[in-house]
């Protein structure tokens, strides 16, 4: 048998660590929030850590969202969402001991790290795909808000496609509305008429529309922040995605091995996901659609790849609209 163990040999319990994820997205959209939530849910099985995650916070209850959770205690409280920046400002002084990181946040204090990511480089290259492989030389953008992370997908898209076709016609529409497949769909179908033959969304739900329309329409989408192929596996061509789970990851062993600094980094494109070094943005394979795609436009996208993340192509960062 088992001999009985003395009562005072047994250790206690280690506190978990305990770590919170909020925005305002929702985790079943198919992109932004649902990567975020697979993200913090590969962490808690890898790591162990106790997660509490909570989605669809409308932006007037951050503040007191970001409160209420760190009253209850935490270790690391990840808000994904440009529009938590300034909150988190306000709220993580009066919690010295908790640290917070804010997705394509522009911020930083003691205990408050943001996490740009240069996801201009991976739709500079959606853009120049585009560009090669239109056929009516217009290409649209249809943007959830004019966000400051949004603006430079859409600048980074245009430059792309610029650089290979200078006169080519990007058409972008805002639609000031994340959660609205309908008015993606509208605006969607807007661009199709005035032309365009490649869209590319950054719209969370709302987005489901654009491709929707595109799917209607035969014309090709590109998928943002989470491969999005198999919403539509004849229409998503590619998409620009953020290796979330590599940045999540980096963010907890900073806090778990006291290395944390409260600064914003701005990690780029990469080759693939979990590729070497610091960069977080990379394209979707073409699945399905790898015969559509010319030998020539791949050996090209390729080499502008690598431009790219040598730094032979700059593309400049720009949270303002240009024409």
């Amino acid at each position: 048998g088992h001999p009985i163990q003395p009562y005072y040999s047994y250790a206690q319990p280690a506190t978990p660590f305990k770590v919170v994820f909020v925005t305002d997205a929702k985790f079943n959209d198919g992109g932004w929030g649902a990567v975020g939530f697979n993200a913090t849910q590969a962490m808690k099985s890898k790591y162990g850590v106790a997660l509490t995650t909570a989605d669809s916070i409308a932006i007037p209850d951050i503040e007191s969202t970001l409160t209420g959770y760190a009253d209850g205690g935490a270790n690391l409280i990840i808000a994904q969402g440009f529009q938590w920046g300034d909150p988190v400002v306000k709220v993580a002084p009066t919690y010295p001991d908790i640290k917070f990181v804010v997705m394509t946040g522009l911020v930083n204090a003691s205990n408050v790290a943001s996490i740009f990511p240069m996801q201009q480089q991976g739709s500079f290259l959606l853009g120049a795909l585009a560009a090669m492989m239109s056929k009516t030389g217009t290409i649209g953008f249809v943007g959830g808000e004019t966000y400051p992370n949004i603006i430079n997908i859409a600048e980074g898209y245009k430059q792309g496609a610029r650089f290979i076709a200078p006169n080519i016609k990007v058409v972008s529409t805002y639609l000031h509305d994340f959660n609205n497949p309908a008015k993606g769909r509208e605006a969607a179908l807007a661009q199709i008429n005035s032309g365009a033959d490649f869209l590319l969304h950054v719209a969370d739900t709302s987005g489901h529309g654009v491709i929707e329309a595109a799917a209607g329409k035969g014309v090709y989408a590109f998928g943002a922040v989470a491969d999005q192929n198999k919403l539509a596996p004849n229409t998503v061509l590619t998409s620009f995605v953020i290796d979330m789970g590599k940045a999540y990851d980096q963010a907890y062993k900073s806090v778990k091995d006291g290395t944390f600094v409260g600064k914003l980094t701005k990690p780029g494109i990469e080759t693939g996901k979990g590729g070497p070094g610091d960069g977080i943005v990379y394209l979707a394979p073409f699945h399905s659609l790898d015969t559509k795609v010319p030998a020539n436009v791949k050996a090209k996208l390729a080499q502008l790849t690598q431009d790219v993340i040598s730094g032979k192509i700059q593309v400049p960062e720009r949270t303002t609209p240009t024409a």
